[in-house]
């Protein structure tokens, strides 16, 4: 009977202190989670009709299954003939379906992408010198892509917790109007590829 007056008091205090421990955890975890509006990845783009370069971040939605990045792209005078060209993009991928090899993971991936030009070579609202409906807006255009991408886990205590690489084939929605209705631009004329990676914190 002493016994138990004895240990009594070591039990109690041994289970308040497992249960204080393992609250304090659960704050620290609460502590650690991001807010909303940080996001998942960083993204760098290499071509793609989003620019010759194009960094931005990324966000993976709905249980991964909707990537969405907010990106900025640029093609200097070089490459474009023109002016330099500014480009800010909303892009949204959709991996269709992954299959693990190894250490890796491998995703089919499909989207859409809607960009808009901030330079001097295209217009939002129709200049005066043109008749009114003439033309439509040439800031605005939409790229439909398909293509590939493997994923690699570095660990949730890494700083750097994964890593993407990607290759897309996508065209621009003119590109395709007028593949569909012209004779003379054929289809292959109208894809272009794109290369990137996304880095996970």
């Amino acid at each position: 009977m002493k016994i138990k007056k004895i240990l009594l008091p070591f039990v109690a205090l041994l289970f308040f202190s497992n249960t204080f421990a393992q609250d304090a955890i659960l704050i620290q975890d609460k502590a650690k989670e991001k807010a909303w509006h940080e996001p998942d990845y960083a993204k760098m783009q290499f071509a793609g009709n989003l620019g010759l370069l194009s960094v931005g971040v990324g966000y993976q939605l709905f249980n991964k299954v909707l990537y969405t990045e907010l990106l900025y792209g640029y093609v200097p005078v070089s490459i474009s003939k023109a002016n330099e060209i500014h480009l800010i993009s909303i892009k949204n991928t959709f991996p269709l379906y992954r299959k693990k090899i190894g250490n890796y993971t491998v995703s089919p991936i499909a989207g859409f992408t809607g960009s808009l030009e901030t330079g001097n070579n295209s217009f939002l609202v129709l200049p005066d010198k043109y008749p009114k409906g003439y033309y439509v807006s040439s800031a605005i255009h939409f790229t439909l892509f398909i293509g590939v991408l493997v994923h690699k886990d570095f660990g949730i205590s890494k700083r750097i917790k994964g890593i993407d690489f990607y290759y897309e084939l996508g065209t621009v929605e003119t590109y395709l109007w007028s593949a569909i209705t012209s004779k003379e631009i054929g289809l292959n004329a109208i894809f272009s590829t794109a290369i990137g990676i996304n880095l996970y914190f």
